[in-house]
């Protein structure tokens, strides 16, 4: 009795993959490690259900028994070989986990590392408003295909500008040149400051008629060193 009351309590607590987005025979999950910025694609198919042999009975087969003369030498048996006959078991479903290096590899070259752009390109003054920019699209999809069915990848961006000098702003724009200037920062000390551009991918994901939203994000950062130089002072009397 303590060992089936065992049984049923390891049953329990047993970790099971639940698959929440399915059409037919096909389920799929898809995640953002954000330990290490990789996408995880799951995709299971084939109905559930345990594949089960059985041992085909075999074939009854007829005896002829021969009439014995005394006079004559007796008959010899006729060896038959016997003949194997095989079942194949039913097909298993199709279970295959893309592990999220693999998939992480295809989807980190496709996806555009973008650069910081300072306007003056040259060092900028003190007390002189700095434009900032990134080539950074706002928008990414790609495609990629797990046991034959094409996974469809939106992600888009937000921004997170850290000036190096204790200020810092979030936004979804990437920025403008002159004379838009939508991202600006005026520096009231002179000397290196290290500028630090975060990028935050979040999206959903669609396969057929299914869409779900990809579970945690992909962070990419870059950074520029900027030197901040006095500006020119002229006196007259």
């Amino acid at each position: 009795m303590r060992k089936i009351i065992l049984a049923i309590s390891l049953s329990l607590i047993a970790p099971q993959v639940s698959f929440a987005n399915c059409e037919g025979d096909t389920c799929i999950d898809v995640s953002a490690d954000e330990k290490t910025n990789e996408v995880v694609v799951t995709v299971k198919k084939g109905k559930p259900g345990s594949t089960t042999s059985t041992k085909p009975k075999p074939r009854p087969t007829a005896t002829v028994r021969k009439l014995w003369i005394p006079w004559l030498p007796k008959p010899q048996a006729e060896y038959k070989p016997k003949v194997r006959t095989s079942v194949k078991p039913k097909a298993k479903p199709r279970v295959r986990t893309i592990a999220g290096s693999q998939i992480s590899n295809q989807v980190k070259r496709l996806l555009p590392a973008g650069s910081i752009i300072t306007q003056p390109l040259a060092d900028p003054l003190i007390n002189e408003p700095v434009n900032f920019l990134t080539n950074t699209p706002t928008s990414f999809t790609t495609v990629i295909i797990v046991l034959d069915v094409p996974i469809t990848i939106h992600l888009t961006p937000a921004f997170k500008w850290d000036f190096g000098d204790g200020k810092s702003i979030t936004t979804k724009l990437p920025g403008a040149p002159y004379p838009l200037n939508l991202i600006e920062n005026t520096y009231k000390t002179v000397g290196e400051k290290q500028v630090t551009l975060t990028t935050t991918w979040n999206g959903y994901w669609r396969a057929g008629t299914i869409t779900a939203p990809i579970k945690g994000a992909i962070v990419q950062s870059t950074s520029k060193r900027v030197f901040v130089r006095p500006a020119a002072i002229t006196y007259k009397p």
